[in-house]
Order: structure tokens, then C-alpha cells, then sequence
């Protein structure tokens, strides 16, 4: 649903937008090319798409004016306004482009001041006849996805929260219940159509266009506003699954038992582990363990040495469906607070997981009195068993390799209420990453990939996939995008090139 044009629209915009100098531009621009369709901060169909950021740091942010196409004809047309207007205000009028709005970051996918394309109408899902494809719009999100799949017994590599996105988790690269057995999210993507900068709309595939195809299994937003992904799709039914909670007395059990599972040679590709260690500054500290077996079979064998370590304070492992596991999972990190991610990668080492878990803990006295914190480190990983089924799907852009052996993803989040409190809590985050890479480098651990969607806005995840990742996504950027817009007139994300 959107809200008519006002017929004093300009005069609403300079009323209750900050100052700018070329929002009024913007505006009357998308007004004309899609009346209807183009909202200003008294509308109702503003106020709920900026209510629908995942952090404070994003729906805080004011743009001019918001615009929601309902199809990929008006994404186009949105972005030949914008494009002109970008141009003739000497590229100054900048835009944004919002899927799910789940990036914490402020910036990622709003911009102060200026237009935000806002994609959440867009989001089909449907199956093909054979039920080996599904088509879901860009504006999707995982909830969307899964109730439509489980309802015939299908399912694709997706992301675990039912809240996310579909957009910028795919083009991130992805990580799924699924992915040992199926590689990242966006190995999965068979075509993309894709708006380009000059407005035409293409496909990326294995077939056409497809350096484009590969430069956007990870490339994220750096091409264009992908509009549908076309998904490989499988018969799935009810697994096994939950999340554990214990004692913070256990680390060194879990640790243990984490280490060894991810070197695991003979790694069973049905099964997932996301581990965590928390603090709350409302109810101390814990363990968690996420525990996944893509099978309805309880408690098997290479998840038991999480599953037996004992005491135990609360279980909800069961068999159960795609989708609420991911209701599960999304409803841990509820809407409306602020949000921080920081991310590292090194390989797996059991004496440098207690160093960075001993690490993580000393910087519990620095963050326990920030109002409603929660504070936590999360290690998944990331083996050859994933790895490896990049290159048979096509490649992706994330310059891994499976002979690097088993690595370990090392998320760190926080919560909470204050925004006084952002200047301490992104220091003390930002501190024990790089001390964690330095320590790192030093005990000869270190690998240089940055997972896409948990980096921080202070990282560079595309210096992550490597130099010679890089300079193929750059290429990539100047064939499609020969002037730049999305590279300079969309700031939100990373970029491919210094700005």
C-alpha cells in the first residue's frame, strides 16, 4: 500500500526533511515518473518504512523522500530519475536502496537527507514446475520464503533468521543451515535480474552476462538493485534442531568440542553449529549452542559431544520445520535497539579459541554497566565442506579456498539502549577485533576473509576476498557501471573502490 502524492509535496518535503540541497530535485523527480509511489516523512507509508530498520542506528537516519516500486519496471524508472538527478547536481544527490534493512550500520541502506529506494514491496516467491527453481522478489524476507517452501515440503540454502532479508544476506554471500551441503546462499543463485545504472534490465546467469553473475555471488550492492533471485531448490523436510543453553563454566568443554568438530575429517554435512558466549548486564553470562542436523534424527553422533555436555539449563532441541527454527533464531535479536556487528576469520586452532574466548571475557568489565547490554561472541565454521561446493555451482567472489582447511568465523554483536553508550561500546569492539587480528597474525592463524554480513562499517570485507577478487569485481563495476553510480551515488555498503 502507498500514499497518493500530496499535492503540496515539495512544500511538505522542505517542511519536515533536513535541509538539502537537492532533495527537492529528488522528490519532484520520482513524483513524476512514479505518482503515487513516492512518500515524504508525513506519510504513513514513510514513518513505516523507516519503523522497519533492524537497529536504531538505521531508522534514526531521515531521508528526503522514500520510494517503493512494486515491480522491476519501476525500480528502473526510480533509478533513471535518480541517475539523472545524481548527474545534474554535479553528484551531489545521492541515494539508498533497502531490501530488509537488517545491516546495523548507520548508512548501510538509508541516507540523511536523500531518496531511499525501498524494495520491500517487491517480494514474489513462486516454484517452478519441477520444483528445482524458486523465484523470490528482492524485497523478500526468509519468513516470506520458508512459508511458501515448507508448505510443499521444499527448501533452499537461505539465511537462519526468519526476519533477514533476502537481498543483502544472498548478495553478502550467505551462510545457511544448509550450507555444508549446499555451499554459501549465493552459490545457490542460478540468475539474478539485476537494474542496471543506465536503467535497462538484464539477467546474470551461467550463460549471459556472466562475469556479472559472479560478481554478484558476494558482490553486494556495488552492480546495480538485483530485483529476483532465481534459487536452486531441493525437497526438504522437518529436521533436527535448537539451541542449548549452559553454564559459562562450560566454555572449555564447548571450545573443545567445537574444535573438534570443525576438524573433523570426516565433517557430517548434514549437521550445523553456531556457538556463542553471552552477557547480559540483566542476567550474566552463558553459553549457547545452536545445533542443527538437516535430517528428522535426534541427537546424532557428531553433535553429541555438545549435546552430553552436562549441566544443562534449558534445551529446546526437537524436530521441526525450516521455518520456525528460523522464527527461533530471529527472535533473539528483536527489532528496535542499538546494533553492532564486528566480524573476523582465522583458521582453526583449539589454543586460539580459549586466547580469543579469554580475550572476549576481559572486555565484560569494560561494557557491563552500558544500559541493557548484551554482549556477544559467536564462533561458526567455515570448512571445506562448504567451501568446496563453491567452484561446482560457479564460483563466487569471496576468494575462498577449501585447501585452506577449516576456518572459524568469529562474530562479535551488541545490544543495547543508549546512544551516549555508542562511543565505549564501538571502542571496546573495535579494540578486541584488532587485537584479536594481531594476535592472530602473531601465532600464525590469521586469515584475511571478512564474512560480508557481519562486518562493522569501520572494516573492508572486498579487501577480505583477496587482491585478485578484487580487481575481477572492479572490472566487473567499470563494464556495467562505466560512470559509477553505485560505486559513488549509492554510499550505503562497501565499496569496491576508495571514495
Amino acid at each position: 500500500m502507498t500514499d497518493p502524492a500530496p499535492a503540496n509535496g515539495t512544500n511538505q518535503l522542505n517542511a519536515t526533511v533536513p535541509s538539502s540541497s537537492y532533495t527537492k530535485f529528488q522528490y519532484d523527480a520520482l513524483a513524476k515518473a512514479l505518482p503515487g509511489k513516492v512518500s515524504v516523512p508525513s506519510d504513513a507509508t514513510y514513518q513505516m518504512s523507516k519503523a522497519s530498520y533492524f537497529s536504531q542506528q538505521e531508522e534514526q537516519i531521515i531521508p528526503g523522500c522514500i520510494v517503493t516500486p512494486l515491480n522491476t519496471n519501476d525500480v528502473a524508472t526510480a533509478v533513471n530519475a535518480l541517475a539523472s538527478v545524481y548527474e545534474s547536481s554535479y553528484y551531489s544527490a545521492k541515494f539508498a536502496v533497502k531490501g530488509g534493512g537488517h545491516t546495523p550500520w548507520a548508512g548501510s541502506a538509508s541516507i540523511e537527507g536523500g531518496a531511499v529506494i525501498d524494495m520491500t514491496s517487491i517480494k514474489a516467491v513462486a516454484v517452478n514446475a519441477d520444483n528445482t527453481i524458486t523465484s523470490v522478489g528482492a524485497g523478500a524476507k526468509w519468513t516470506d520464503v520458508y512459508t511458501y517452501l515448507d508448505s510443499k515440503t521444499l527448501a533452499l540454502s537461505g539465511g537462519r533468521a526468519a526476519q533477514v532479508g533476502v537481498g543483502g544476506l544472498t548478495l553478502g554471500g550467505g551462510l545457511s543451515y544448509f550450507s555444508a551441503r549446499k555451499g554459501f546462499v549465493c552459490d545457490n543463485v542460478v540468475n539474478y535480474e539485476i537494474v542496471l545504472a543506465n536503467g535497462s534490465v538484464v539477467n546474470a546467469n551461467e550463460n549471459t552476462n556472466a562475469d556479472l553473475w559472479i560478481a554478484l555471488r558476494g558482490g553486494s550492492n556495488n552492480f546495480g538493485i538485483v530485483t529476483r533471485f532465481d534459487l536452486k531448490t531441493f525437497q526438504q523436510g522437518s529436521f533436527w534442531g535448537g539451541v542449548v543453553y549452559y553454564p559459562i563454566t562450560t566454555a572449555p568443554q564447548q571450545l573443545t568440542a567445537f574444535y573438534n568438530f570443525a576438524q573433523d575429517p570426516q565433517y557430517d554435512d548434514y549437521s550445523a553449529v553456531i556457538q556463542s558466549f553471552g552477557f547480559s548486564g540483566s542476567q550474566g553470562s552463558a553459553a549457547v549452542n545452536g545445533l542443527y542436523y538437516t535430517k528428522p534424527q535426534a541427537n546424532p553422533l557428531k553433535l553429541q559431544p555438545f549435546t552430553t555436555i552436562q549441566p544443562q539449563l534449558a534445551s529446546t532441541l526437537r524436530v521441526d520445520s525450516l521455518l520456525n527454527f528460523t522464527v527461533e533464531r530471529g527472535a533473539n535479536s528483536p527489532d528496535g535497539l542499538r546494533e553492532l556487528y564486528i566480524t573476523n576469520t582465522f583458521k582453526n586452532d583449539l589454543s586460539f579459541l580459549n586466547t580469543v574466548y579469554g580475550k572476549f571475557n576481559d572486555t565484560i568489565k569494560q561494557i557491563e554497566k552500558v544500559t541493557g547490554i548484551i554482549w556477544s561472541l559467536t564462533f561458526q565454521p567455515i570448512v571445506p565442506a562448504i567451501t568446496s561446493k563453491s567452484d561446482p555451482l560457479g564460483g563466487n567472489s569471496q576468494g575462498l579456498d577449501p585447501s585452506e582447511g577449516p576456518l572459524v568465523n568469529s562474530l562479535l554483536t551488541a545490544s543495547w539502549e543508549i546512544s551516549s553508550d555508542d562511543p565505549l561500546v564501538n571502542s571496546v569492539a573495535d579494540e578486541f577485533i584488532d587485537g584479536i587480528n594481531a594476535l592472530a597474525q602473531e601465532a600464525g592463524v590469521f586469515h584475511r576473509f571478512i564474512y560480508f554480513n557481519y562486518a562493522n562499517k569501520t572494516q573492508n570485507p572486498i579487501d577480505g576476498y583477496g587482491a585478485a577478487s578484487k580487481a575481477k569485481l572492479q572490472a566487473v563495476s567499470k563494464k556495467y557501471d562505466p560512470d559509477g553510480l553505485f560505486q559513488k551515488g549509492v554510499p550505503g555498503g562497501f565499496k569496491l573502490f576508495a571514495q
